[in-house]
């Protein structure tokens, strides 16, 4: 069984599979690390040392990875494309982390945050005439139902309809997406590796300037500086690392669909270490919204192989 597994990891699709389960895995790891650090610093302080030292890590990465070519590979409008993007994904993160902040349940922000390949898939249809099929269709209306499962609070007030905080998590869903749609625009292939050095070197000048302005003492004791660390690594550098890796192997949609699993690793996790459990209507709603996505990924595949 297990030289059956480690044969089928050497193939081509099978090392595709691998990182993209990899990417799924980290990206999952840091919602955890990043609840267990806002909990203990407010999310000025979280944000300066998040995205300091995923500044420096990427920052060495793009040195050791593309050496004397680093300036001369990112210039011109590609640089440009990668800055508007990262501008964008920088305030969906920021958004994202107040979420995850103030929400109990890091897996709740993960099967909200589904709804950002639906609205890739509306805004690709409407804004860049792509073509779409019935199993696309019945994917967007499984994941909008779902995403309004988890966030619906019934018998409350008009003004406490929705969670708080699930606002944040679709504001930035929103953002994430617009940001996507703008690179599918491009034609320039925008190297994520630059993408995501440029995006955690603008959220760490803001966030350093936020703690300059209001004359904030950096209070970090070992513990959070080894959470925030560990963390940092994982969602800025390991997640876009693993996730580039796999779409040399496998197609985008499958690199997409396997990464969007990480709600249930999410939910896992969220159980052993913090304690958390999402409630009945949240799991049906996260369940949903995670069919809706399966749906989505296979329609688009389906349709690529009628062209």
């Amino acid at each position: 069984m297990y030289k059956s597994i480690y044969i089928s990891l050497k193939t081509q699709p099978g090392k595709g599979y691998f990182f993209a389960f990899a990417a799924s895995l980290a990206l999952a790891s840091s919602f955890i690390f990043s609840k267990s650090a806002l909990s203990l610093v407010d999310l000025i302080l979280f944000g300066f040392a998040w995205f300091g030292i995923g500044a420096i890590l990427n920052t060495i990465w793009l040195v050791l990875k593309f050496k004397k070519n680093l300036l001369t590979s990112f210039k011109g409008k590609i640089l440009l494309n990668a800055i508007v993007i990262a501008v964008l994904e920088g305030l969906a993160t920021v958004s994202f982390y107040l979420a995850i902040q103030k929400m109990e349940n890091p897996a709740v922000v993960s099967f909200i945050g589904n709804l950002g390949p639906v609205l890739v898939t509306i805004m690709g249809i409407t804004l860049l005439a792509e073509k779409y099929n019935r199993i696309q269709l019945l994917g967007i209306v499984l994941a909008l139902g779902g995403v309004f499962a988890i966030t619906f609070r019934p018998g409350s007030e008009l003004q406490n309809f929705f969670q708080p905080g699930s606002q944040y998590v679709v504001f930035a869903s929103v953002l994430f997406s617009v940001a996507t749609i703008v690179a599918r625009k491009n034609k320039e292939r925008l190297n994520p590796e630059l993408m995501s050095t440029i995006r955690s070197f603008l959220l760490f000048f803001v966030f350093a300037l936020i703690v300059l302005v209001s004359h904030r003492e950096l209070n970090y004791n070992r513990e959070v500086w080894q959470i925030i660390i560990i963390g940092s690594f994982l969602e800025t550098l390991l997640t876009i690392v693993f996730a580039y890796q796999a779409l040399r192997y496998i197609e985008a949609a499958k690199t997409s669909l396997i990464i969007s699993t990480k709600a249930v690793w999410v939910l896992i996790m969220a159980y052993f270490f913090l304690n958390t459990f999402p409630g009945t209507l949240e799991l049906v709603g996260g369940s949903f919204s995670i069919i809706g996505i399966i749906l989505i990924s296979l329609g688009g595949n389906q349709r690529s192989s009628k062209i």
